[in-house]
């Protein structure tokens, strides 16, 4: 029996045979956006498609008995880069639509979804999550996003993990090279390098700007609560604090980092680590534990859930 299907292209007969215990769904999501001069329009998107070809390669090497369906790429994501070009749902709609798919899945009696994505927007994280929550609440239904998982460990793991990932950083955090910049150069290099457009190793750096403003306001509560011993979420607070001061930057340019210094050895070790990081939780989920994925501001969910 053939071990992979594509669910578009399925009959009602195919889904019917399938083993509800021992059929994996992949789903790639990530939204249109901006990403600098150099990149195309759905970067986040070809990233997510290439990862989950590297988890189908992977779950068919483990778990050779189970049948695995690719579903439809959605083209969607919440806080897109503010530029023109750019298209966002909202929070709330994203959740939405994947809780609705999720159940589409569940009621039909399948246990497992595993969701592929690139995009880093807190309210797409936070929706995708929120949606993934409910599905387990309702229908133990096991809906997971192992990038929510690699961001949080990015922004909070300091350089000991980013250094697992070869990233192109000068400092112990991901946001100064977190949109179109090195990294994601570097991943454009190894998923589809014939979308990588010019010549990017001439492409000056974007820094991020000084705070100021509210994202000044939230930096200073970032410190309070690392006094307070809450790093998880001051790191959080800290990264909303450089994410708004480079959106809000009247003079922004649409990437932040270096693509010049992209390799496609950064590339693979990103990828790698990604997939690490994926298969650990997918044998935690099908070993029936239950498995909680805290993306970047989890803490403030429902206020970010209404933007």
């Amino acid at each position: 029996m053939d071990r992979l299907f594509y669910y578009k292209d399925m009959i009602y007969s195919d889904l019917k045979k399938l083993d509800r215990n021992k059929t994996i769904f992949l789903w790639a999501i990530s939204p249109i956006e901006i990403h600098g001069y150099h990149l195309p329009l759905d970067t986040d998107v070809i990233i997510a498609e290439e990862l989950q070809k590297r988890y189908i390669k992977a779950l068919t090497s483990k778990y050779p008995d189970f049948t695995l369906v690719v579903m439809p790429t959605l083209y969607a994501g919440a806080h897109s880069l503010p530029v023109d070009g750019s298209i966002s749902v909202s929070t709330r709609t994203l959740e939405k639509i994947v809780y609705s798919y999720g159940k589409g899945l569940a009621v039909q009696g399948f246990k497992y979804l595993f969701i592929s994505d690139n995009h880093g927007g807190p309210g797409h994280l936070l929706g995708i999550q929120c949606a993934c929550e409910k599905l387990m609440r309702k229908y133990k239904f096991h809906a997971i996003n192992p990038f929510g998982e690699v961001i949080r460990r990015m922004d909070i793991g300091g350089k000991e993990f980013l250094s697992k990932t070869n990233s192109i950083t000068v400092e112990d955090s991901n946001d100064n090279d977190f949109h179109a910049g090195g990294n994601e150069t570097s991943l454009m290099l190894v998923s589809d390098e014939s979308k990588v457009i010019g010549d990017y190793k001439k492409i000056d750096p974007s820094l991020l700007p000084p705070v100021s403003g509210k994202s000044l306001i939230i930096k200073g509560i970032s410190r309070f609560f690392w006094v307070l011993g809450l790093r998880e979420t001051a790191g959080d607070l800290m990264h909303l604090s450089n994410t708004m001061a480079w959106v809000t930057d009247k003079d922004m340019l649409p990437y932040i980092g270096a693509p010049s210094l992209a390799t496609k050895e950064n590339g693979e070790a990103i990828l790698s680590v990604n997939v690490k990081i994926a298969m650990e939780l997918f044998e935690k989920v099908l070993d029936g534990k239950r498995v909680k994925i805290k993306p970047p501001l989890w803490a403030l969910k429902f206020l970010i859930k209404f933007s």
